[in-house]
């Protein structure tokens, strides 16, 4: 006998193994900022992530969701190897309806779900921002800082921004536009998703990559030994002095639509 579709989704939706695979698109906006196709895809793990070095089973670290890449992205000023994790361009919307099945991201949910409510005048002082906190997704890099934090509330839920660096060792060089991040950390209002990004921005004071020679008339902030300088240097910028500006990502995030999407079904064991 047939089996209708409502049928099956009813059935998927009791299974304690089902997460669901969110439906996102750009609506008309006139930020300037250009985002390619989302493209969806199952649990998975980031490289230096959680799956043990013997390939045994473990918890992935990326839930099923989608992910989209900015369309125009600066391209580095120096290609050497590098200590630091530059902007990936990329914006992820994944499931947090079973935070349990993944690699560093149940520990840390409560506490980001708490900083996007926060108001933004508390956000510097309440230390909530500390570099132990997992994105979720998680990104393979400590943060060196946290400035120009202030929570916002989108159309499609709540999110915390701010501006860091990450690094994976010692650079021995300035905050510069080559590393320097603008992070997104968000749930939508149903508490489905997670919402998380990290885009370029550059400050036309500071030195455009790690080994610029040109720091003439630039301001140059050492990353390891003064992060609260960095921060109340970076904190002190007008909004529209960055590139893009921060209105233009705001109102790019503005314009997301961020809907339930067909189930994903997870074979048994998968996860751990």
């Amino acid at each position: 006998m047939a089996v209708g579709f409502a049928a099956i989704l009813a059935a998927l939706s009791s299974c304690k193994t089902v997460e669901t695979v969110p439906e996102v698109r750009v609506l008309t906006n006139d930020s300037g900022v250009k985002l390619g196709e989302f493209m969806a895809h199952g649990p998975t793990f980031l490289l230096g992530g959680g799956r043990p070095a013997d390939g045994s089973s473990a918890k992935p670290d990326v839930p099923s969701g989608v992910s989209a890449r900015l369309l125009e992205m600066p391209s580095p000023h120096n290609r050497e190897a590098r200590f630091f994790t530059p902007a990936s361009g990329t914006l992820q919307v994944v499931s947090v309806e079973r935070p349990s099945d993944y690699h560093l991201v149940a520990k840390d949910l409560g506490a980001w779900r708490k900083l996007v409510r926060t108001p933004s005048a508390e956000l510097q002082a309440s230390g909530g921002l500390r570099s132990s906190l997992s994105e979720i997704p998680w990104v393979n890099g400590a943060r060196c800082f946290h400035a120009k934090a202030r929570t916002y509330r989108f159309p499609w839920g709540d999110a915390i921004v701010f501006l860091t660096s990450y690094v994976q060792g010692n650079t021995g060089g300035p905050v510069n536009n080559d590393m320097l991040v603008l992070v997104v950390q968000g749930f939508t209002s149903d508490g489905r998703y997670a919402v998380c990004g990290q885009f370029p921005i550059r400050h036309p004071r500071l030195p455009e990559s790690l080994w610029d020679k040109g720091t003439k008339g630039k301001v140059v902030l050492p990353l390891e030994d003064e992060p609260g300088q960095v921060e109340t240097w970076l904190g002190s910028q007008p909004d529209d002095a960055f590139q893009p500006s921060f209105s233009a990502y705001a109102g790019f995030l503005e314009s997301l639509e961020i809907k339930g999407g067909r189930p994903f079904l997870r074979s048994t064991g998968e996860g751990g």
